[in-house]
């Protein structure tokens, strides 16, 4: 969300020494969160073409899931933030930073609502604090970080690009490599594989394939299909819920 920021979100907040219970249902300490989470990290090091997922989110005629404003001209999307994020940096905005390395990282409507309905489906007593794990690790976001808010933000299509090294919104995959001679071209981003490289450190377990690794899912790593706002797009505020209250909602 120096370095460009994985995520729109860095706050970090002081982790309560109690266990948490992952999505398969068995508790884990502090210690062994700490341990998955960089071992998920490892993992994202280096890309392989078996780790290539052929079915993200693509925007495109075919996805009816997607939330499009009458007309047509903005799709919904959703970013999970702190409340001092959303209230110091989009309240009564209407654009995103100019910087590059001021990212906002979003996922479209309705993927991660349908994500959290469905664990609180299957486990309707999780608590608040376990719903928020849940999230994080699908999100592939570290388990000590602040998450409070979903908050919508209507944006041009035109305005979205996948963190990948062809980033097309339109097909269902990323490719491994750029293109030789075909480096792509995104507003007020120099040089683009340049921040692409960028995006990739040792703070999040960053899949550069357009999915968020899910590292509480030991059948698949793939989570939510990723996407940023370029940088200087213009957005429109939709709704602000918290995560409990969005994970019990349905578009």
């Amino acid at each position: 969300m120096g370095s460009v920021n994985k995520k729109i979100v860095i706050s970090i907040a002081t982790f309560v020494t109690t266990s948490f219970i992952l999505g398969c249902g068995t508790v884990t300490s502090k210690n062994e969160l700490n341990k998955k989470y960089r071992m998920a990290i490892a993992d994202t090091a280096q890309a392989s073409h078996m780790e290539i997922h052929r079915n993200l989110y693509a925007v495109n005629e075919k996805n009816k899931e997607l939330i499009w404003s009458e007309g047509g001209s903005k799709i919904l999307a959703v970013s999970w933030m702190s409340e001092y994020k959303y209230n110091n940096f989009y309240k009564n905005k209407e654009k995103i930073s100019d910087k590059e390395e001021h990212a906002t990282w979003v996922t479209l409507v309705p993927q991660v609502n349908k994500f959290c309905r469905d664990y609180l489906e299957r486990k309707p007593k999780a608590t608040k604090q376990e719903v928020d794990l849940r999230l994080k690790q699908y999100l592939g976001l570290p388990h000590e970080g602040k998450y409070d808010v979903f908050v919508e933000v209507w944006v041009s299509h035109q305005d979205i690009f996948r963190p990948c090294v062809d980033i097309e919104i339109h097909d269902h995959s990323c490719n491994l490599h750029f293109e030789e001679g075909k480096i792509p071209e995104v507003d007020n981003i120099n040089k683009y594989d340049e921040y692409y490289k960028k995006l990739r450190n040792d703070a999040y377990p960053w899949t550069g394939l357009g999915y968020t690794y899910d590292w509480g899912n030991p059948d698949s790593e793939v989570g939510a299909s990723e996407y940023i706002l370029s940088p200087g797009s213009k957005y429109i505020i939709g709704r602000v819920m918290q995560t409990v209250d969005y994970c019990t909602m349905s578009y």
